[in-house]
């Protein structure tokens, strides 16, 4: 059960990243309109939030912060990771077309 709490914040951070021009853009070839950068930073946040809940039902009010927390520095690390570091389809492409 505690794994869904990295999993929400990791979801939450991609969703925020994806609100950015430059991670849209790389991922999806396109610049992200008002109207769905709204909606990723609306969704981001909101699963940011309900992460919490999870975190303290599993270890109480005590450690249940502690547990949030570290999700929270699991989820951006993971989110940043992913966002700028995995090969996109169009770069694995370039790639292939240098090692030949």
């Amino acid at each position: 059960m505690s794994i869904v709490v990295p999993m929400l914040t990791t979801i939450a951070f991609l969703l925020l990243g994806l609100a950015t021009d430059a991670h849209h853009r790389r991922w999806f070839d396109a610049s992200v309109g008002f109207a769905r950068r709204r909606m990723l930073r609306i969704n981001g946040w909101a699963i940011l939030v309900v992460s919490a809940a999870p975190a303290i039902l599993i270890r109480g009010w005590i450690f249940g912060p502690i547990l949030w927390t570290a999700a929270l520095m699991t989820g951006a690390g993971l989110a940043f990771m992913v966002l700028n570091f995995v090969p996109v389809g169009k770069n694995m492409r370039k790639v292939d077309r240098r090692s030949t």
